[in-house]
């Protein structure tokens, strides 16, 4: 197998080895069939990773993190407000409309308020999922394929280099974020790396679904809040009250 890091200026045809080169993983017996071909383009990226951060983890040191993170937040505060006034317009054009189904009491009644709520709420809460991604992406110690090399792995959020090993991590907004019947499909999803973590970002929620027990026997680790953005080298009271603020500002120009 060729070392993929001499690819690593030329993204496309850095996937296209990716993608020929994964076939001559062999699969092992413990490897669902649903999972099969994630864990083929796992351990050929695999490959690529172990140069890539002997040679970047030092080099991609972020000199102002507090704007960096300023610049995401931004971005998540536009992104918000773009795609709930859309929402808004929606709904006022859809109550003047006849003989329509209604999604609930709340569309029935025209209560804007409280019909957008729940919609503000979810739509708030996947746009934060994906701005801390790019918030740890900014870590010298993390690579998230899917925005790299548009490579997606099953369950995997980012991987995350650590002491010498590479771990494909799955992150979470807090603890208590997966239901209990998601829970078996996560650790599904990690056992299948040699080395793996679950992961939530804020130390918040009830007790994580997936437990130290649950995952003792497949090399998962299990990391909350500071330990978490500690793990990457990242300051997780710098982070939260970043959040936070943006939360506030988000709230203030939602309901004023």
């Amino acid at each position: 197998m060729n070392r993929l890091y001499n690819y690593h200026d030329h993204k496309e045809e850095l996937v296209k080895q990716i993608l020929q080169q994964k076939d001559s993983i062999n699969i092992t017996k413990n490897i669902p069939k649903s999972l099969q071909e994630d864990y083929k383009i796992a351990r050929t990226l695999d490959n690529y990773l172990e140069d890539y951060f002997k040679i970047h983890s030092k080099s991609k040191l972020i000199s102002n993190l507090d704007k960096e993170i300023d610049k995401i937040l931004d971005k998540f505060i536009k992104e918000v407000i773009d795609g709930l006034d859309q929402e808004k317009d929606k709904f006022r054009k859809g109550s003047n409309t006849k003989n329509k189904k209604f999604k609930n009491i709340f569309e029935f009644a025209k209560s804007e308020n409280f019909y957008l709520s729940n919609i503000y709420t979810r739509f708030i809460s996947e746009n934060l999922g994906h701005k801390l991604e790019d918030i740890a992406n900014l870590s010298n110690n993390v690579y998230i394929p899917d925005k790299e090399l548009n490579i997606n792995i099953k369950g995997i959020d980012l991987i995350i280099y650590d002491q010498g090993l590479i771990k494909y991590t799955q992150l979470k907004t807090k603890k208590d974020t997966l239901t209990g019947s998601q829970k078996d499909r996560s650790i599904t999803e990690l056992s299948i790396h040699p080395h793996s973590i679950f992961a939530a970002a804020f130390n918040m929620g009830n007790s994580l679904t997936i437990s130290k027990k649950s995952v003792k026997n497949y090399n998962i680790e299990l990391f909350v809040g500071d330990s978490f953005w500690s793990l990457i080298n990242l300051d997780y009271d710098l982070i939260l009250n970043k959040i936070a603020k943006a939360i506030k500002l988000l709230d203030k120009k939602l309901y004023s």
